[in-house]
């Protein structure tokens, strides 16, 4: 652990202010992309390219933030904390795997229960790198260092691991909302709750790597890319009977963690029943300066 447990009043407040920069960040960069989409169809087609640069929210609301509390070296810390590679290689297994296994999985089980696969909905082989990695730096790892890199840690200070991971969850996947009024997208395509019930579920693994990992953002950005990019290859999301083999499966395996590890901090080894999280002091909020 690192420091100290930051005052309630210090972190709620920069956490408050977390989630407001982010959403209005994203939001204002989605919003010509949803007028395209809706009212304004004339407007040119360029507009769209604002929202590649919407998953910077967290990014931009993070950073800005620990600037405000720690200064230079509270910045450069967060930064490498997506970067550095001191952590146990083994939580690389379930970050990289755990995606394309309930992928797999879920086709399984679409088979058995007689549904079927539209394949020519899923990425093709020879981009699945490409897609991946093009995820990670312009989707994953921006979101990461605000979801889990920032707002994560102050919200173990208040509630147990699980509770920090339901709440964070919900508050990330109402964040998409702009996306279902946009031409294209995942979220346009399915019933929102679906997908909002699903990055609550995700939100549990999510903790669960990061507080094993002491705090990575390279960990939970791999995890992020890994699980976008095998729902891009192996569509089962395209059929309502896929994705709730899908969050089937995320919700047996989110259990199995939390029962493995304990809802207070889904981290395995750790004997101090007052610490939860790798970090109790995030990015110097404690002491705002």
């Amino acid at each position: 652990m690192i420091g100290n447990p930051p005052s309630q009043g210090a972190t709620r407040g920069r956490l408050t202010l977390f989630f407001i920069i982010t959403f209005a960040v994203s939001w204002m960069l989605w919003l010509l992309p949803v007028l395209r989409s809706t009212a304004l169809p004339d407007l040119p087609g360029a507009v769209g390219l604002l929202g590649v640069f919407a998953p910077f929210g967290p990014s931009v609301a993070a950073f800005w933030l620990v600037r405000q509390a720690a200064g230079g070296e509270g910045v450069r810390d967060l930064w490498l904390r997506g970067w550095r590679l001191d952590f146990d290689k083994k939580w690389l297994i379930p970050a990289l795997g755990l995606g394309p296994l309930v992928g797999v999985l879920s086709v399984v089980g679409v088979v058995a229960f007689g549904g079927e696969i539209t394949w020519d909905d899923g990425v093709p082989p020879l981009m699945i790198l490409p897609v991946f990695l093009l995820i990670y730096f312009a989707n994953a790892l921006p979101e990461e260092y605000g979801w889990r890199g920032f707002a994560l840690d102050p919200l173990q200070t208040r509630f147990d691991a699980l509770g920090a991971s339901l709440v964070l969850g919900l508050i990330w996947g109402l964040w998409h909302l702009p996306l279902v009024f946009i031409d294209g997208t995942t979220q346009a395509s399915i019933p929102f709750y679906e997908f909002v019930l699903q990055t609550i579920i995700l939100a549990v693994l999510y903790t669960w790597l990061y507080n094993n990992t002491g705090g990575s953002v390279l960990v939970v950005a791999l995890f992020h890319a890994s699980a976008n990019t095998a729902g891009a290859a192996i569509p089962t999301w395209t059929t309502e009977l896929g994705r709730w083999i899908n969050f089937v499966l995320l919700l047996v395996i989110a259990g199995a963690v939390v029962w493995r590890c304990g809802l207070r901090r889904l981290q395995r080894g750790v004997r101090d029943p007052d610490v939860v999280g790798p970090r109790a002091d995030p990015q110097g909020l404690s002491d705002p300066k």
